[in-house]
């Protein structure tokens, strides 16, 4: 799982939902923090679970920016990342680490030893009850676990299901299958002669053309999902900016093409996966408390056009 999604985060994404959110989080994701982060008390110990490129411990130190708290966050990830830019980075009262490699089944902290764990999209993607027993390990009693999860019909789900639903159809196969046969059978191209010869070419004519079919039918399937999952933009790309590669060159393109569509699938699948509905929330509240976890809070997360985008859940560790 971690070298897909170290893939992920070394492209510079600040979310794991790829181009559903732009930027960091915001708005009630963002907000929804204040309060949380506004409770620390001095030399704070933080962790946040499953953290990406560190958005999390980000908006912490941007929150915190005029206060005279002192304390430590770190995000732990199973993948390879690092810590995104911010535009306030000159608060040096927080101090932010991000640990790679790291499973939230088997966290590096002591007993008792984290004020307060959290986690955005990143928990329920682990072994969610191995996971709960280690939050109960680490967590100081009174400590807060407080996540926001995916919730099975929200705008994220729906908008990346579509997407998967897409890239599953056998047209994308086919459509890369022909680039190859078009890469091929234009060979090098060097100049405006060869262009023409192309153009002549009956070989290369009947491959065109069962591109252009492939692609109308993907879009008419569902266009906003074939723009997202960014595979017309790799067959732009290879048709102007790839049309004096060597073949070789073009090829390997082609092989790139085919690894996206492929880390994508299993990313999403992941993602839709690990999302909540009502009867597998109600286990996890069962584990929570066999955890020793009090339930604080419990809501459904929308945005401004009242659409679904997540789970909240606010608990206390007991003892």
């Amino acid at each position: 799982m971690n070298n897909h999604w170290s893939e992920y985060w070394q492209q510079g994404h600040t979310t794991s939902f790829g181009e559903a959110l732009s930027g960091n989080y915001d708005g009630i994701l963002k907000s929804v923090w204040k309060p949380i982060f506004n409770g620390l008390t001095e030399k704070f110990l933080v962790v946040d679970v499953g953290t990406g490129n560190g958005s999390l411990p980000l908006l912490l130190r941007d929150e915190l920016l005029t206060s005279e708290l002192t304390g430590k966050v770190v995000g732990v990830d199973l993948a390879e990342v690092s810590l995104a830019s911010s535009e306030n980075q000159n608060n040096h009262n927080i101090d932010i680490a991000l640990m790679s490699n790291t499973r939230c089944e088997q966290l590096p902290f002591e007993a008792n030893s984290v004020d307060l764990y959290i986690s955005q999209f990143g928990f329920e993607y682990s072994n969610v009850e191995k996971s709960l027993q280690e939050a109960n390990r680490v967590i100081k009693s009174d400590g807060q676990f407080v996540i926001v999860f995916h919730h099975k019909r929200s705008m994220i789900l729906n908008r990346n299901r579509r997407i998967l639903i897409l890239i599953q159809k056998k047209e994308v196969n086919l459509l890369i299958e022909c680039l190859v046969k078009m890469a091929n059978a234009m060979g090098n191209v060097n100049n405006s002669k060869d262009v023409d010869r192309i153009k002549k070419d009956p070989q290369c004519e009947s491959v065109r053309t069962e591109i252009n079919q492939l692609i109308k039918s993907l879009v008419m399937f569902d266009d906003a999902a074939a723009q997202d999952c960014e595979l017309m933009r790799f067959v732009a790309q290879f048709f102007k900016n790839g049309l004096f590669w060597p073949v070789t060159k073009k090829l390997e393109f082609i092989e790139f093409i085919t690894i996206q569509m492929d880390t994508l699938k299993l990313r999403l699948t992941e993602l839709v996966d690990a999302s909540f509905d009502e009867s597998k929330l109600a286990i996890f509240l069962e584990k929570l408390q066999l955890n020793n976890m009090t339930l604080n809070e419990l809501k459904i997360l929308k945005n401004d056009q009242d659409e679904v985008l997540a789970w909240y859940l606010h608990a206390s560790k007991l003892f």
